[in-house]
């Protein structure tokens, strides 16, 4: 996936802040996003295109001893700046009190990637990041763009008011994953006849996360089948060991009881009391609290028009790639175990319609989002009593939107048109406007395959 896509917004931040480091004085940059979602490529295109400008540098700080990575960053400083170091700097203190004296004289940006994980290497690293900067920011012509994929450490880090970085940044982006529109322009470059269903098979799989659709592209995997055969395939794909190697990162030791709890979300367990039943927990509401609020790995979702504090909550797993990943990776370890492969390949296949359902209605409500059409978009369900039959009757909307002008609609999702039931939907929507937009009229309509 060589040609670069989307990120005009935050690009467009990026240079901004740059052109302020250069023509005024140094600026702080804090870019943010789970893992794969391209946040290095997006600093690397900023420094390709401003190379002549400025040069640019670039540290990994990966988990070492502190003198082994400050050795490979004075390298770099050397070959990009073309800077004299003397030998036998061993401490990231020392090389950025030198980086930033040279920053006196010369413009450049310094984008160091996985900040975090100096929490591991020396978390002093942090205290003297921030005296030297408050000493040296004013007097120097440096863009400094730090990047973490481990969200409640960045978090901590420039959030956190007891921590010494905390409002430093004089920026701060939070990378998505691509848009509908953006994945749409990619599978027609990649395969110029697609269908809806390929569109939606590569939302399932990987919610728009740059990674996950470049490993399928490259791999002309633009349809189904071949994108589920290429996750199944062994040595040949991540995506096995994926989810269990970004989460543990976030996770640490408690992630087994984390894993469980979203296990269960994604196989359909979606209120605390199922979650807690299925689990044989008796309360799990303070970790369902920790994987929503310091994680940001689940959401609630409340009926529209439901107050904040109701206890009408659903829980669902936000990031589509984590949902597929529990739902059939984690589910089924003990076939990844003994190699049998082709059995979860055929697992997946067979529960796809059903599945991708589900992806159908979350594909809806992002393109919804990003119309910036609407105040309000969500679902809305009640029980209803129990019918004739002596079963429950459930009244449940899929989609119930309410336009910037206060006009409402509700949606019935389908995978095939021909089920949308309009008698139904409209027998849904009266009994809501019983409670909520009464006298107000509802636009109703089925979404499909072919609305996408």
């Amino acid at each position: 996936m060589k040609k670069f896509y989307d990120r005009e917004r935050e690009m467009n931040q990026l240079h901004d802040m740059q052109q302020q480091a250069f023509s005024d004085c140094s600026r702080f940059v804090v870019l943010t996003g789970r893992r794969r979602v391209g946040k290095t490529s997006l600093v690397y295109r900023l420094m390709e295109e401003t190379k002549e400008q400025a040069p640019g540098l670039y540290f990994f700080v990966g988990r070492k001893a502190e003198a082994t990575l400050v050795r490979t960053f004075c390298e770099e400083v050397r070959t990009k700046l073309d800077e004299y170091l003397p030998e036998g700097i061993v401490s990231f203190r020392s090389l950025m009190q030198l980086l930033l004296e040279i920053g006196k004289r010369k413009k450049f940006t310094l984008f160091i990637d996985e900040f975090q994980e100096f929490d591991n290497v020396n978390s002093d690293v942090f205290s003297d990041i921030q005296e030297l900067w408050d000493r040296y920011k004013k007097q120097t012509n440096v863009c400094l763009i730090v990047s973490g994929s481990i969200f409640r450490m960045m978090e901590k880090i420039f959030k956190d008011e007891g921590q010494p970085l905390f409002g430093r940044d004089d920026c701060t982006i939070r990378l998505q994953p691509f848009t509908t529109a953006t994945m749409r322009e990619i599978l027609g470059d990649y395969k110029k006849d697609y269908t809806n269903e390929d569109l939606l098979a590569l939302w399932t799989i990987t919610g728009g996360v740059a990674r996950y659709i470049e490993q399928l592209m490259n791999n002309r995997c633009t349809n189904m089948r071949k994108m589920i055969h290429y996750v199944c395939s062994g040595g040949d794909s991540f995506f096995i060991n994926e989810g269990r190697s970004v989460l543990i990162q976030e996770f640490g030791k408690q992630y087994g009881t984390y894993f469980s709890i979203l296990d269960q979300i994604a196989h359909g367990d979606v209120t605390q009391s199922e979650i807690e039943a299925s689990l044989g927990v008796k309360v799990l509401g303070g970790q369902l609290k920790i994987l929503e609020e310091k994680y940001g790995i689940i959401q609630k979702k409340r009926p529209v028009g439901a107050r904040s504090g109701s206890q009408t909550v659903r829980y669902e797993i936000q990031d589509n790639f984590f949902r597929f990943w529990f739902r059939y990776i984690h589910r089924y370890t003990s076939l990844i175990e003994i190699g049998n492969l082709p059995a979860l390949e055929q697992i997946m296949r067979n529960d796809y319609s059903t599945f991708s359902g589900i992806s159908l209605e979350r594909w809806f409500r992002q393109k919804f989002m990003e119309s910036h059409r609407y105040k309000t978009i969500g679902g809305w369900w009640q029980s209803g009593g129990v019918n004739a039959k002596g079963n429950k009757d459930e009244f449940e909307i899929d989609i119930v939107t309410q336009t910037l002008d206060g006009e409402v609609e509700a949606y019935e999702v389908k995978r095939n048109h021909q089920r949308y039931n309009p008698a139904r939907l409209q027998e849904k929507v009266e009994m809501m406007q019983r409670h909520l937009f009464r006298g107000q009229e509802v636009k109703i309509g089925g979404l499909s395959l072919e609305e996408m």
